[in-house]
């Protein structure tokens, strides 16, 4: 059921609430939480501390209770049956106000209506004349007056014309082979290789040498040691140690379950029921790795006048782009399974999330020996399937 809604408030008005909201409410010191006043007379409105908060509330008389003493009550717990005669300043009903327009406003209305109206504003040269256009025209040449009846601006205000694109629009095809395939140098290339190291060379080289090779080695003395070094704590960051800092991170990331760094430089004997495997003292100090993991930048680049949450990494990423474009030719990769049920659910999204595409080898599929192009990191996978 709808609760009613109370009538405003005012000097002289009535109305009734649960005793247990007014104050001082001493009167009624056995039953306050059940009785109900009735007939209270409103004698004012004020603010009054109630609940340890100023809040605006009725002044009250109640009839049954005549001492003199003045009740107040918070409004929104009092509801008010009988009106007063003349409201509370802030609970009189809102007048709608008319508008009324003077010749100005209207004059206004008309000129702007006309400035947004397609439609030809030559009627306000013929109101009230009664003949058409045509007409009108004829009568006023017969009379030696030039008339335009064209609507296009003057010549002097015309627009000038517009100019021809810069741009080629293209079209939208379906492509029906593979650009990588149509290549036929990267086609033949199904091992992938480096421009400047052969295969041999590459299976003779140590992890550093490895490392170095795939590493844009020119953008960390360039970029990297500079920015760090401007705000290191201790000696300044050389080549060197930035290698020795990244093998720390290598050896720490072979192992799982560490999760307190502090432990890799512990002085406790190692054991083999907690703590870490290894002890990294002998090739950098927890101090020194700490002062270089806080003044580590990867770029010199002044950050942009907006919100880019790669600005920090993003110079890394273009230079190692870059050094991989310069140095290693990506091979195609493909991945090839003899029946369609051999290859599970996890494996299916792995190979999608890595731009990859199953291909099976059964008479149900186009080809047995098709090679699908990796769409991402094609230059830093290489998959084997094993049956």
């Amino acid at each position: 059921m709808a609760k009613s809604r109370s009538k405003p408030g005012g000097i002289g008005a009535k109305g009734s609430a649960c005793a247990r909201f007014f104050h001082p409410g001493d009167q009624w010191p056995n039953t306050h939480r059940t009785h109900r006043v009735s007939d209270a007379l409103v004698v004012g409105k004020g603010i009054h501390r109630v609940q340890k908060k100023e809040q605006l509330c009725y002044e009250c008389r109640i009839s049954n209770i005549d001492d003199n003493t003045i009740f107040h009550i918070v409004c929104r717990n009092f509801k008010v049956e009988d009106a007063a005669a003349t409201p509370f300043d802030d609970e009189r009903p809102l007048e709608a106000v008319v508008n009324v327009p003077n010749a100005h406003e209207i004059d206004e209305s008309i000129n702007n209506e006309l400035r947004v109206s397609e439609s030809d504003v030559v009627p306000n040269f013929r109101a009230g004349g009664g003949g058409s256009l045509a007409e009108e025209i004829a009568e006023l040449r017969q009379q030696g007056i030039e008339v335009d009846d064209d609507n296009e601006p003057a010549p002097e205000n015309a627009s000038p014309p517009a100019a021809a694109s810069m741009f080629t629009v293209g079209t939208w095809v379906t492509p029906t082979v593979c650009p990588r395939k149509a290549n036929a140098a990267t086609n033949n290339n199904t091992r992938g290789s480096w421009r400047n190291f052969a295969w041999t060379k590459i299976k003779e080289m140590d992890e550093l040498a490895l490392f170095r090779m795939a590493m844009p080695e020119e953008w960390v003395v360039d970029v990297v040691l500079p920015a760090t070094n401007t705000i290191i704590e201790g000696d300044k960051l050389s080549l060197q140690d930035f290698y020795c800092f990244v093998g720390c991170h290598f050896f720490m990331a072979c192992f799982e379950g560490i999760s307190d760094r502090r432990l890799w430089w512990s002085s406790k004997p190692i054991t083999i029921d907690e703590g870490a495997p290894f002890r990294l003292n002998n090739y950098m100090s927890l101090r020194r790795f700490n002062a270089i993991t806080s003044a580590l930048r990867f770029t010199i680049k002044e950050p942009p006048p907006f919100k880019d949450p790669f600005f920090d990494v993003r110079e890394m990423i273009d230079a190692y782009n870059t050094h991989m474009l310069i140095e290693y030719i990506p091979a195609l990769l493909e991945y090839r399974y003899s029946s369609i049920h051999e290859v599970d659910a996890y494996t299916n999204q792995w190979l999608h999330d890595l731009g990859l595409a199953g291909v099976g080898a059964t008479r149900h599929h186009i080809s047995s020996n098709h090679e699908i192009p990796s769409c991402c990191c094609s230059s830093l996978f290489r998959i084997t399937s094993i049956s």
